[in-house]
């Protein structure tokens, strides 16, 4: 395949955003000018290079606005927003000590939304009330009428994994979704986006927890908002990507959620290094011995909060489907699973989480599961389906819809 860049990281990341540059997430030109101004592995180079394309294309949304050309200005104010989330993505190895995160990370979500108040769709920000007083942030996007399906709307709840954003993952599942007549929910809890940014709350492994308050949320709002005609009591689907389709499946084991869509997760997070790294050193490492310093290894701490790189190791572990009595979680899980792999993961081997995840959820028949590991990566082959966002909506859609018994060909 073609290299964006010689180290696996800046190249894996630099096409995660050229991927969005058919879904309004960036142009091509843009992408292509501002490469050349990044040297490879150079944190600051990556971060100046976007945030100045950034620059720029505010500048064309505003100037496309005041004529009054609202599609030119979303379109402009969606790029702006992604770059600004890509450029302070390169930040996070500074365990969040950098202003630069913050304060690019807010530009971000106000070019967002932005952006969304010139779709046809309807966006709504909502609040979901978390633990000590805080409130996790979160959006409700509603298709337009005539993308609505006949009677109530399905809803899917999207969950964010380790490092991307509700606002980067608008243009895969729920910018599809829209137009396919379902409603969507994200949000980001401890660990995640700005939630993180603000309040320092670092991850917890029992996500179900999160995913339990998002739907009481979701619940009491669809009652107080009749007139929406969400279809909660029966058609939820949670949806996650890489570690957020680990997070997904700990969600899914709640009755209230009726589908599940865990795309390219870990098994245990721990996989992650045991499956790159010998036996010898990386026990050497959990006992508290030497660990490199580095950009994966500081924002790992701040994102789980873990005290030291040792500590680190110990609490991925936690982070995992089994437990140390040898129950397994999967097990909890009843509702109809789509499981997904990728070939050419940087993470997570499909043999190691993909088939073990399928096998283990013994509670959900057969004919309402499904496992699908992508071998080229123009079909999905890379971590979180990058670069063929498109194949991955097809497939999910085209099984959720079968879950929730909606006909298209029925559809007027």
């Amino acid at each position: 395949m073609f290299r964006l860049f010689k180290s696996d990281f800046f190249h894996f990341e630099a096409l995660r955003l050229l991927s969005f540059t058919p879904h309004d997430g960036g142009e091509v030109a843009e992408f292509f000018e501002a490469l050349q101004n990044i040297q490879d592995g150079d944190v600051e180079s990556w971060y100046s290079a976007w945030a100045e394309a950034a620059s720029k294309v505010e500048g064309l949304a505003a100037e496309a606005e005041q004529a009054g050309n609202r599609i030119t200005a979303r379109r402009a104010y969606f790029r702006a927003s992604n770059y600004l989330r890509a450029a302070q993505f390169m930040l996070n190895g500074l365990s969040g000590t950098d202003q630069r995160l913050l304060t690019a990370s807010e530009t971000a979500i106000s070019n967002f939304w932005r952006a969304v108040t010139l779709l046809d769709s309807s966006i709504r920000r909502i609040e979901i009330r978390y633990d000590d007083g805080l409130v996790l942030p979160g959006y409700l996007c509603l298709p337009e009428a005539s993308k609505r399906l006949r009677g109530p709307i399905p809803l899917l709840i999207q969950t964010v994994g380790a490092d991307a954003t509700q606002e980067e993952i608008f243009y895969i599942f729920p910018m599809a979704a829209l137009e396919l007549g379902y409603a969507v929910l994200t949000f980001e809890g401890p660990g995640q986006g700005i939630f993180l940014r603000r309040h320092r709350v670092p991850f917890r492994p029992d996500w179900e927890a999160v995913v339990g308050k998002v739907l009481y949320f979701a619940q009491e709002y669809a009652h107080q908002h009749q007139e929406l005609e969400l279809d909660v009591a029966r058609r939820v689907a949670l949806v996650g990507s890489s570690m957020g389709g680990y997070l997904a499946l700990r969600g899914a084991a709640d009755p209230r959620i009726h589908a599940c869509i865990a795309v390219d997760p870990f098994y245990t997070m721990f996989d992650l290094l045991r499956s790159r790294m010998p036996a010898p050193v990386l026990n050497t490492f959990i006992a508290g011995g030497f660990v490199p310093d580095g950009d994966g290894i500081t924002f790992g701490q701040w994102m789980l909060g873990a005290s030291g790189a040792a500590d680190l190791l110990r609490t991925m572990q936690r982070f995992t489907l089994s437990a140390p009595d040898g129950s397994r979680y999967l097990e909890k899980v009843h509702c109809p699973v789509m499981v997904t792999g990728a070939r050419h993961s940087l993470y997570s081997p499909p043999e190691i989480s993909t088939h073990r995840i399928y096998e283990e959820l013994v509670n959900v028949p057969k004919d309402r599961k499904l496992m699908w590991v992508a071998e080229d990566v123009s079909q999905g082959g890379l971590q979180s389906k990058v670069g063929a966002f498109n194949v991955l909506n097809t497939k999910a859609f085209a099984w959720l819809d079968q879950v929730f018994e909606i006909d298209r060909k029925m559809v007027v």
